[in-house]
């Protein structure tokens, strides 16, 4: 019922929870996945068998993909060109990295759960994340992001979010990544430029819940 995309190296689920967290935006997801049968399913993250288990049992199948992780990788960064200005730095191999990472051998999705990721990713990448993601997302389909607004502080550790039937999620700790970028609100609608409808619900935290429709 369910496909992994990609073997994650040395990664596992971190299992310390922290507080249940109330989103607006899972509740639009939730709804969406009740009433809407047999639905493919891309949750990013580290592998979560309660994730696996709570959509197979509702009859819809998952596929993951851990790029957080993956892009901390030091193989990812080109040097930076011979002659240069010796102050330049090495770059990030977006281009590598998408095709590496987010070929998805065909397939697209009727929810994509891209979660916090896009704040732990290198910069340069973010653009072409969601450029990627619009063409494998259904037209029918959704997708649920969520923003940091703040660079440091309790609630920017880096979090694994387990579905749940509630409307809240629950919260592990999923890895020690620091916050890369905070990005604005214009940014965040230029990236999803191509989306037909966006939809945003700020919370007391200071993260930006993102619910977008392809």
């Amino acid at each position: 019922m369910f496909d992994i995309f990609k073997k994650e190296r040395g990664s596992s689920a971190h299992s310390v929870e922290r507080p249940p967290r109330h989103s607006r935006g899972w509740i639009e997801v939730r709804n969406y996945l009740q009433k809407t049968p047999s639905l493919r399913v891309l949750d990013f993250g580290a592998t979560s068998p309660a994730n696996i288990n709570y959509l197979t049992s509702r009859g819809h199948s998952v596929y993951m993909a851990n790029i957080v992780q993956d892009a901390t990788r030091p193989e990812w960064m080109k040097p930076a060109p011979e002659g240069e200005d010796q102050k330049a730095q090495p770059q990030f191999d977006t281009e590598g990295f998408i095709a590496a990472n987010l070929d998805f051998s065909g397939r697209d999705f009727d929810v994509i759960l891209l979660w916090d990721t896009v704040n732990y990713l290198p910069p340069e990448m973010v653009p072409a994340l969601f450029e990627r993601l619009r063409k494998v997302l259904r037209s029918d389909g959704l997708l649920l992001a969520f923003f940091h607004g703040r660079l440091s502080g309790p609630e920017t550790a880096y979090a694994r979010f387990q579905l749940s039937d509630a409307d809240e999620l629950i919260v592990h700790d999923g890895g020690e990544f620091p916050v890369r970028k905070i990005y604005q609100p214009r940014q965040v609608e230029k990236f999803l430029e191509g989306y037909s409808n966006t939809r945003f619900f700020l919370d007391k935290d200071n993260v930006r819940e993102v619910v977008v429709f392809r």
